[in-house]
């Protein structure tokens, strides 16, 4: 059995590239149009999306990283309920991300036409063959290792995340207070503040915000890379959570001060407001520069997501769970073999956009499609923190959750009602899919389906050589 290479002693990831790789994880311009979209009620689901689900992710994720610092979500399930139910959490992690990073691709290669040619953002071919291209091309560099993952997650941020919004931010900020009319309705008034729960679609938008910071405990399959894990990744992890939670809900008002609500593209909504912005002042030569710039934080952003839920399938296949070929690596310590299927899947989900005509249809169910599995998979990480607690109390954790046992039960309760939550929420279809509720209900129960008979099937068919496998290694 091919066992896993030791992190390379010239090579640990620092604490500000790990901020770096972690916030490339879930932080992009792509959910500000969405806040937006919300007015002034974007300030409560902000604060309702940090204390419901970022606040037990981040602690819960920084607790489980520094007790089993081994790739992730697969170790930390297995060690509470067993190798099944750990392959069961991780595929889901991996599947979801073949869905979701597909839509970011789709996302990136629409922004970059903003650039020269908005229209063509709407042309299913040029989407799909940008997609395969774009894809394959980041999947070939990253053969090359963490260190390049690290640099490419690190300027992606730096360029196409953190410099567009600090820009924007300051757009907006320089607006309110020249005196312009602004289009964000700010009125005291209940209903302007507050989402009705009677209303599908503050659900959605409520599902929505919390899916903006998904993917913060992908971070974990670094663990073992990272300078002084104990210390450096909990602080990495809250750092990175408090950085995307501000830019973004300033973002999001940003864009809510110049667009007018039910104007706003979901895809392109932040490059609408930069128009806007760089219009009023005479500036929008600079529009397509911009577009470049959000473009290559969306690949950055594809980069980070490529590597990350693969080391878990990794470990996964090093316990026989998969065939011998997807254990192996190149000299770079990273699984080829795992990236060219992953990189094969995602290809053939893209050719979807040249079955439809209508892109943002594609974009809007694989989306639904990837929300649906998470949530299952962070119902899973959450009972599991739970269970780790009792089953093993000794495992040194240098990072606890504050509070004892009571404050894993409380953030592990209130993080399975939200993940619980989402998943029904997801079940709900955007107001711009023309499918019945019925339709759409049974497509994603299908997909929820086989998203957990595969891995279960895998496990019922190679249980046999993964107990001989174990025995063996007892045995050496």
């Amino acid at each position: 059995m091919q066992q896993e290479k030791p992190p390379s002693a010239e090579h640990k990831i620092a604490f500000i590239p790990l901020v770096l790789i972690t916030t490339a994880l879930f932080m992009t311009l792509r959910n500000m149009p969405m806040m937006a979209e919300t007015g002034m009620q974007m300030v409560l689901l902000n604060a309702i999306t940090v204390f419901a689900f970022l606040i037990p992710t981040a602690l819960i994720s920084a607790e489980l990283a520094t007790g089993w610092p081994q790739n992730g979500v697969f170790h930390w399930v297995e060690a509470a309920f067993g190798t099944p139910v750990g392959f069961v959490a991780v595929f889901l992690q991996w599947i979801q991300s073949i869905f979701g990073v597909t839509s970011i691709v789709a996302y990136a290669t629409a922004t970059l036409t903003y650039a020269f040619d908005p229209e063509l953002g709407s042309n299913r071919y040029y989407i799909t063959f940008s997609v395969l291209a774009l894809y394959w091309a980041a999947t070939l560099i990253n053969f090359r290792g963490t260190e390049t993952s690290e640099k490419i997650s690190g300027y992606a941020v730096s360029i196409g995340v953190f410099f567009p919004s600090a820009l924007l931010i300051l757009f907006g900020i320089y607006y309110l207070f020249s005196g312009e009319t602004i289009a964000l309705d700010t009125s005291a008034t209940l209903s302007n503040w507050v989402p009705s729960l009677s209303d599908t679609t503050s659900l959605v938008f409520f599902m929505s915000f919390v899916f903006g910071f998904v993917g913060i405990e992908v971070s974990a399959c670094h663990a073992n890379e990272v300078e002084n894990p104990q210390k450096n990744y909990p602080r990495a992890i809250f750092t990175a959570a408090i950085a995307g939670f501000v830019i973004t809900l300033a973002g999001g008002l940003a864009v809510s001060l110049i667009l007018e609500k039910g104007n706003i593209s979901n895809i392109n909504g932040a490059l609408q407001a930069f128009s806007a912005y760089l219009n009023a002042y005479g500036l929008s030569i600079l529009t397509p520069f911009i577009a470049l710039l959000v473009a290559i934080g969306a690949a950055g952003q594809v980069s980070t997501w490529i590597v990350g839920p693969v080391k878990g399938m990794w470990a996964a296949s090093r316990k026989g769970l998969l065939p011998a070929h997807f254990a192996k690596a190149n000299k770079n310590n990273v699984p080829t073999a795992l990236l060219i299927l992953q990189a094969s899947l995602i290809s053939f989900i893209a050719l979807s956009f040249i079955l439809f005509e209508n892109v943002n249809l594609v974009f809007l169910v694989l989306t639904s499609t990837a929300v649906l599995l998470y949530s299952l998979m962070y119902l899973l990480m959450f009972v599991a923190a739970i269970r780790l607690r009792y089953t093993h109390p000794h495992i040194p954790r240098p990072y606890r959750v504050p509070g004892g046992n009571w404050g894993i039960w409380l953030l592990g309760i209130i993080g399975m009602l939200t993940a619980i939550s989402c998943f029904a929420i997801g079940f709900i279809p955007p107001p711009s899919l023309p499918f019945s509720i019925k339709s759409f209900e049974g497509l994603m129960v299908v997909a929820v389906i086989l998203a957990l008979l595969v891995p279960l099937s895998i496990w019922f068919l190679r249980r046999k050589k993964i107990s001989h496998a174990s025995k063996s290694r007892g045995h050496e």
